[in-house]
């Protein structure tokens, strides 16, 4: 695949969001927008899952907000004395930034990927845009539980707490030693896989502020398990054994709260999509994309 274009940057009234729409190689399909997880910005996608769906589809790349290129939000001021701090936003907002993104590009009906974060994102999205997806794929997210199950190693890894001085100027051998808790116990990232993807995201933008930020509204969004009733298209989950941040259990209630969403499960599997695990994600992705395409 080529180089990215350059992401472009939407001013959509209550924040701008960066992005950039790829293009299908051939034409007539229906767009896939991805959407990530924590801190993640759109140029991490791999490019093995562009190239595939590429093919056929237009695929719309984004930054969420308070990462990449996006609108950085400022810190959250302190209310009453005593009272919990107030959140800067919640996924429901960031829900509404991809959906005003849809709009301003004309797109009226498209198929949803969301990694981690960007699955409770994109699941936000199916169940209130009904008529707008064509089909749902959670990868490694979670299936509608508001909190953050994680172990406290893996929550410092997040970016539920950091160091005051990272702040400043990021650690890159520290961010690597955090992203291999998330491995699993088969398809792992070796260190300099996890170094190349670390460097290159922080030399594009680096904010450490909306990382803790987005991760307040992961936990101040509501339970959204009656959320899922609410999703009719076609949906399918992938998920590890083996995921540190998201037991397969958790993932189960939700596969049982959509009607005829699916659970592919991947052996060993930990949270990321790994170099090793890419083509685990992409072939089942690829199928039920492509089905729901034949179905209408």
């Amino acid at each position: 695949m080529a180089a990215l274009p350059t992401f472009s940057t939407a001013d959509l009234g209550h924040v701008s969001i960066a992005h950039t729409l790829l293009p299908a190689g051939r034409p007539g399909g229906m767009p896939v927008v991805f959407v990530h997880g924590l801190s993640m910005q759109g140029p991490e996608w791999p490019e093995a899952f562009l190239d595939d769906l590429g093919a056929d589809h237009p695929v719309l790349l984004l930054d969420n907000r308070d990462a990449g290129l996006s609108t950085a939000f400022g810190p959250v001021v302190l209310g009453e004395p005593g009272a919990s701090p107030p959140q800067a936003y919640d996924l429901f907002d960031m829900a509404r930034d991809v959906v005003a993104l849809l709009d301003r590009l004309g797109l009226d009906r498209v198929h949803l990927v969301g990694y981690s974060m960007g699955g409770r994102i994109t699941q936000i999205i199916a169940a209130t845009e009904q008529s707008r997806v064509a089909s749902l794929t959670c990868l490694s997210s979670t299936g509608g539980r508001r909190q953050v199950e994680a172990k406290a190693e893996v929550r410092d890894a997040l970016g539920a707490a950091r160091a005051e001085r990272l702040l400043h100027e990021p650690d890159i051998e520290l961010f690597v030693a955090q992203s291999r808790l998330l491995d699993g116990t088969a398809l792992q990232a070796s260190d300099d896989e996890h170094r190349r993807r670390i460097t290159r995201a922080v030399a594009r933008s680096y904010r450490p502020l909306g990382t803790g930020r987005q991760m307040a509204a992961i936990e101040s969004t509501m339970d959204r398990r009656e959320l899922l009733g609410q999703i009719i298209c076609p949906t399918l989950f992938i998920h590890g054994t083996a995921d540190p941040v998201v037991t397969l259990d958790r993932v189960r209630e939700g596969v049982e709260r959509i009607s005829g969403a699916r659970l592919h499960v991947i052996q060993g599997l930990g949270h990321l999509i790994t170099e090793a695990a890419t083509p685990l994600f992409l072939a089942p992705l690829a199928a039920h994309i492509r089905a729901a395409d034949a179905r209408g």
